[in-house]
């Protein structure tokens, strides 16, 4: 998967700037897959190069024109393509748990200080995906599931680090 691949997902779907690309996927999918706009516009370029995609200048009127990308043929059929591709493997990369493996190299303040932020974090997922939740009730089911998929996910990350963050803690209490 690459980010040329989702562009043209949401491209496939209706015509939209640089910006709405980046918003959508804010509020859709960031929970599994983030870009910037640093990479999103260098990809609409190679994109537009490669034929996948064409600009409309959209003249507005007090403030800068606007870009807007509508997928052509080739870009429907090479979206098509990655659909029908199988499927990379799920590969996770969290600093947090290669800090925690290696976590008898510090001090155990610090492990409980990387739960309760990481903790602190999902919980910040979770409320964002429950209001995509809220105010998304009419989605499409596929949607809904990997929407399902991200709550369930961060629910089961809390209460996991709440069970691990009150073990650590009371595993001190029982030393003295």
């Amino acid at each position: 998967m690459n980010i040329q691949n989702v562009i043209l997902g949401f491209l496939s779907e209706e015509p939209m700037s640089g910006y709405d690309i980046k918003r959508k996927m804010e509020v859709t999918v960031a929970h599994f897959f983030d870009a910037s706009f640093g990479a999103i516009y260098p990809a609409l370029r190679r994109m537009e190069k490669d034929g996948y995609v064409k600009k409309e200048v959209i003249q507005q009127e007090g403030k800068p024109n606007k870009n807007l990308y509508v997928i052509t043929s080739k870009g429907q059929e090479e979206f098509q393509q990655y659909m029908e591709s199988p499927i990379n493997p799920t590969i996770m990369r969290s600093d947090f748990l290669i800090r925690l493996f290696f976590g008898k190299f510090t001090k155990k303040e610090n492990i409980l200080q990387w739960m309760e932020n990481e903790k602190e974090h999902v919980k910040r997922d979770l409320e964002s995906l429950l209001e995509v939740q809220s105010n998304s009730p009419n989605t499409d089911k596929y949607k809904k599931i990997t929407l399902e998929y991200g709550l369930e996910y961060s629910k089961m990350t809390i209460k996991l680090l709440d069970t691990q963050i009150k073990f650590l803690r009371e595993e001190d209490k029982g030393k003295f």
